[in-house]
This record gives structure tokens, C-alpha cells and sequence, in this order.
């Protein structure tokens, strides 16, 4: 009974890695696009601010 006890937690806890994983890679992703909109969007409002006034 033990030993099935234990082979139940491991599973638990192996599933909680990978879903911990999955997740982290997810937030990674998901700044990363977040990093590079807002980049790309400084980026246009700076050019166009400098267009206007030249």
C-alpha cells in the first residue's frame, strides 16, 4: 500500500514539473512578443516625432 502511495506522489509530482515547466516557457514567450511590440512600438513613435519636427 505504501509503495503505491508513493508511485501516485511521484506521478503527482512529475506531472506538476512538466506542467511548471510548460507554463514558464509559456510567460517567457509570452514577454518576450510583449518586449518587442512595445520596442517596435518606441521605436515608431521616436522616428515619427523626429520626422514631424524636422
Amino acid at each position: 500500500m505504501v509503495s503505491w502511495f508513493f508511485w501516485l506522489a511521484m506521478v503527482i509530482t512529475v506531472i506538476f514539473f512538466i506542467l511548471v515547466m510548460i507554463l514558464f516557457v509559456c510567460q517567457w514567450i509570452i514577454y518576450y512578443r510583449v518586449e518587442q511590440t512595445m520596442l517596435h512600438y518606441d521605436e515608431q513613435i521616436y522616428s515619427n516625432e523626429k520626422g514631424d519636427d524636422d
